[in-house]
C-alpha cells in the first residue's frame, strides 16, 4: 500500500511540472541555456577556424581562410529576420556562405546536431520561438564576428576586436549575455 501512495505521489509531481511544457506553457528552453547554445556556437565557430590552420589549403586558393558568426544577417539559406549562421569564404570570392559556390561546395559549417550542411539556428519557430539575440562587434554590419586560424576575433570590416563585445540573448524581460574578449576570442556566458 506504502508503494502505491508514493508511486501515485510521484506521478502527480511529475505530471505537475510537465503539463505546462506539453501542452504550450513555458518553453523547455530557458534564457540561461540558449545564452549557453549561444556561446557554445561561437566556440564552434572559432573552432573551425583554427581547425582551418592544420590543413594544407595553398595560399594562392585562399589565403585567408575564415569563419564567421552572423546574427541577425539576411541569408537566403536561413530565412527568418531571427537567426544567426556560421559561414565562410571557401571560394575567397568575397561573398560569405554562399550554397552553394561557384565550385558547387556549401561555405558553411556543418550543423553538428542535426547533421545539415548549413548551420543556421532559427528564432521564429519551435522551441527557440521568441527568442532575440543581438550583437554589435563594430564594423559596418555589427552583427558579424570573425575568426581567423589563430582564433582572433574580427568585426566586419577585418578589424582585430580592441574591446571585449557582448552577445545579448533575450526573451521577454529575461536576458542572458555572453562576453567574446579580444585577441584570444574567449566567449563566456553570464
Amino acid at each position: 500500500m506504502i508503494e502505491l501512495v508514493l508511486v501515485i505521489t510521484l506521478t502527480a509531481i511529475v505530471a505537475a511540472v510537465a503539463y505546462p511544457m506539453i501542452f504550450g506553457g513555458t518553453s523547455a528552453i530557458s534564457v540561461p541555456v540558449f545564452t549557453k547554445k549561444v556561446q557554445e556556437d561561437i566556440r564552434y565557430a572559432q573552432s573551425l577556424a583554427l581547425l582551418r590552420s592544420n590543413l594544407d589549403t595553398p595560399n594562392a586558393t585562399n589565403p585567408t581562410f575564415r569563419y564567421r558568426i552572423r546574427i541577425n544577417i539576411a541569408d537566403a539559406s536561413c530565412p527568418g529576420s531571427a537567426q544567426y549562421t556560421i559561414v565562410n569564404d571557401a571560394d575567397n570570392n568575397g561573398t560569405w556562405g554562399e550554397n552553394p559556390n561557384g565550385s558547387g561546395a556549401v561555405e558553411s559549417a556543418r550543423n553538428p546536431s542535426s547533421g545539415d550542411s548549413f548551420f543556421c539556428v532559427r528564432m521564429d519557430t519551435g522551441d527557440l520561438n521568441g527568442f532575440q539575440v543581438s550583437a554589435d562587434f563594430g564594423g559596418s554590419t555589427p552583427g558579424i564576428l570573425e575568426f581567423d586560424t589563430m582564433g582572433v576575433p574580427y568585426d566586419s570590416d577585418g578589424m582585430r576586436l580592441t574591446a571585449s563585445k557582448t552577445v545579448t540573448v533575450a526573451k521577454g524581460a529575461i536576458t542572458g549575455t555572453v562576453s567574446v574578449t579580444p585577441v584570444t576570442g574567449m566567449a563566456t556566458a553570464q
